[in-house]
């Protein structure tokens, strides 16, 4: 299904994968405004067993009593498919998402980086592919207990003009449970202006010795290299024929030094002796710099500092 407007059509059914502190969030939000919704999580599966999720949240607190499963093939299809796991070399997603398809689910993912949508699309062919991006800041306190801080609205868009309209109607639910949401058409839009942020804060909070980012904004030196690393990020989705203005740069980190102190995922992953998400977040972008003869010396130097860094753990 590409969904449509002018067909009925009701979702009614949600599959989070790697319902972490950002996919349990979402997902709950969307299971108490009535939707049934499966969660898949090795982490947290044992103790939903045995727990209700609660959701601490700016918005409002709640709890509610959450299916969690360790494995996708324990779950039933769904007519959404929620993805919020880590982008990681060694996750094959296709994998994970078939047990959960009919032949009209839409896959959504919500993850970090940029070509995800596109390498599943050669994958799975014949169903909506969707990405939708957090503008957030949430951690999990425990496996069953989530901290929403700040902010939250999703943008979720389309690779292929054909499934606008799904985006849009996704959004419609997510704003009907509470959830600030909006579509966009291209995807990759906006997926370089959640880089814009990615690419420095998360990068540099590991690379600078486990610094929030109050440190980063508030620290002239530090504060410099993040402009630098937005700027090549800009400059790299110029090249891919996407225009970032100055005046975002200037408003995203405006808004970053308002923002409560925050650790960034991967900062958290890297304390946690998790894998870090670096080739999503940079090895990709500068993949796509290379391709199209874009210099980025400091997101390079910056990567293979974390790469490093990792190799120790």
């Amino acid at each position: 299904m590409a969904l449509n407007k002018t067909k009925t059509y009701e979702l009614k059914s949600v599959a989070v994968i790697g319902a972490g502190a950002v996919g349990s969030f979402y997902g709950a939000k969307l299971q108490s405004y009535g939707l049934k919704v499966q969660y898949q999580s090795k982490t947290s599966a044992s103790a939903l067993k045995r727990k209700k999720l609660k959701i601490k949240s700016i918005w409002g607190d709640f709890s509610l009593k959450a299916q969690c499963f360790e494995s996708t093939n324990e779950m039933t299809p769904a007519d959404l498919i929620l993805v919020s796991s880590k982008v990681l070399p060694e996750i094959d997603l296709s994998k994970n998402i078939k047990p959960l398809l009919h032949k009209n689910s839409v896959i959504m993912l919500m993850q970090n980086g940029i070509n995800e949508e596109e390498k599943l699309a050669k994958k799975i062919k014949n169903n909506s592919i969707l990405g939708a991006l957090a503008f957030t800041c949430i951690h999990r306190i425990k496996p069953h207990i989530i901290n929403h801080l700040d902010y939250g609205l999703i943008r979720i868009g389309a690779v292929r003009k054909k499934d606008a309209k799904t985006a849009e109607y996704i959004a419609e639910i997510f704003n009907k449970a509470g959830i600030k949401a909006d579509s966009y058409f291209p995807l990759r839009q906006i997926r370089w202006q959640k880089l814009l942020w990615n690419v420095p804060f998360n990068a540099l909070s590991v690379a600078l010795g486990s610094v929030d980012t109050k440190k980063m904004t508030s620290n002239a030196d530090a504060l410099s290299l993040v402009k630098q690393m937005m700027k090549e990020v800009q400059a790299i989705a110029r090249a891919d024929k996407i225009k970032i203005p100055d005046s975002d740069i200037a408003a995203m980190i405006a808004r970053t030094n308002k923002m409560a102190p925050y650790k960034t995922s991967m900062l958290l992953d890297f304390e946690n002796k998790n894998p870090m998400e670096i080739e999503t977040i940079l090895g990709e972008p500068l993949k796509i710099a290379r391709a199209k003869n874009v210099n980025a010396p400091v997101m390079q130097t910056i990567y293979h500092l974390l790469k490093t860094l990792e190799d120790k753990k």
